[in-house]
């Protein structure tokens, strides 16, 4: 049968022999085109996916497109691969042992293309997802940002208390002694006395130390108010890079299980049935005429492969036998050369003593 340049397209895709299959009936074409068709378009979608999941990864165009090309590449070679492999046998549990390597693979292939196109589809869905977690990372850190300015000022306040509550006492050291100096309190008597010189050297000495405590007091305010502002500058600066954060492939793919993992799995289950269907095609269905002709081919092959081995060993047990004749016949020549020597040997040594005696 004659076979056309589009279907002889879809049958190098399947890894269909044309000169094998052009002998098969035209449902055999049309079966191994189909999966032919299957391939070629399971690669079309890993250019899409491999393209789109590059363009995240590189800024460069011109290598998203040649990464997505050689990945097409790769998925198409793998599944013609696994194709090709798969030779159906007349048991069916038989069948699914023997494919299960490829089944394994086919599910691999199919994840890796489908999650590319999976955040394609949910591309709104992640973007919105993904804006609500910068948002909530910045309500964190302003959270972070208010709890650490509460800590500050409540130390702060504790600060200024304890001092203010020192500046009552001197406060009130000096009430006493002016009181004392004036007889309304104390002694009640007026003027400046013992009692009276007393209690004015101990404001003095009290208001001596609360100004060390004031200065002491001022510094501690000024670290605080210094490491309130760079911790409010760290913050920032940390809400400005969240603000500023590209999310990458990685990041998407966690966050299309978040949106929706159930059509997430739905879209990964039609990928594996699309990756598996050349597969399943071959296991499921009978041996057709293509399967028993490739069949009859391959034991062409070994017959005459074994027929050919067959008289190479009947010529080397030729060669074997002719050498060891020849082994032989050398061996027996050599036997009767040294007999000869031996016999003229002998008689010269017989006449040498004949003439000895003659003498």
């Amino acid at each position: 049968m004659k076979i056309g340049p589009i279907n002889s397209f879809f049958l190098f895709c399947s890894g269909t022999s044309k000169d094998i299959i052009s002998k098969c009936p035209s449902f055999e074409i049309i079966k191994y085109s189909t999966i032919g068709v299957t391939i070629i378009l399971t690669s079309l979608l890993a250019l899409l996916s491999g393209f789109y999941a590059l363009s995240i990864i590189f800024d460069n165009i011109y290598i998203s497109i040649v990464g997505s090309i050689f990945w097409s590449i790769i998925i198409f070679n793998l599944d013609r691969y696994i194709v090709i492999s798969l030779r159906p046998t007349k048991s069916l549990s038989n069948n699914l042992i023997i494919s299960l390597p490829r089944f394994f693979i086919a599910i691999v292939v199919a994840v890796v293309i489908s999650k590319p196109i999976e955040i394609k589809l949910f591309e709104n869905e992640i973007n919105n997802f993904l804006e609500l977690e910068t948002l909530n990372r910045l309500e964190l850190v302003d959270k972070k940002i208010d709890q650490k300015l509460d800590e500050i000022q409540i130390r702060k306040d504790k600060i200024e208390l304890a001092f203010q509550k020192k500046v009552d006492i001197v406060n009130g050291y000096k009430e006493d002694y002016l009181c004392e100096g004036s007889g309304t309190c104390g002694t009640m008597i007026r003027g400046r006395g013992i009692e009276f010189q007393a209690r004015k050297e101990r404001w003095v000495n009290e208001s001596a130390k609360l100004n060390l405590e004031k200065i002491k007091k001022d510094s501690i305010i000024k670290s605080l108010i210094e490491y309130e502002k760079n911790m409010i500058s760290n913050l920032s600066e940390e809400k400005n890079v969240i603000k500023s954060t590209n999310y990458g492939f990685f990041d998407r793919v966690d966050a299309l299980n978040s949106v929706n993992a159930i059509a997430s799995y739905f879209i990964l289950f039609i990928f594996i049935m699309i990756e598996t269907s050349p597969m399943l095609t071959k296991i499921l269905g009978s041996k057709g005429p293509y399967d028993l002709l490739v069949m009859k081919t391959e034991f062409q092959f070994e017959s005459d492969f074994l027929n050919e081995s067959d008289s190479l060993k009947i010529l080397r047990d030729k060669n074997e036998k002719i050498n060891q004749i020849n082994a032989d016949v050398d061996l027996n020549t050599r036997k009767k050369l040294i007999e000869n020597i031996n016999a003229q040997d002998a008689f010269s040594r017989y006449e040498n003593l004949k003439d000895d005696e003659v003498n």
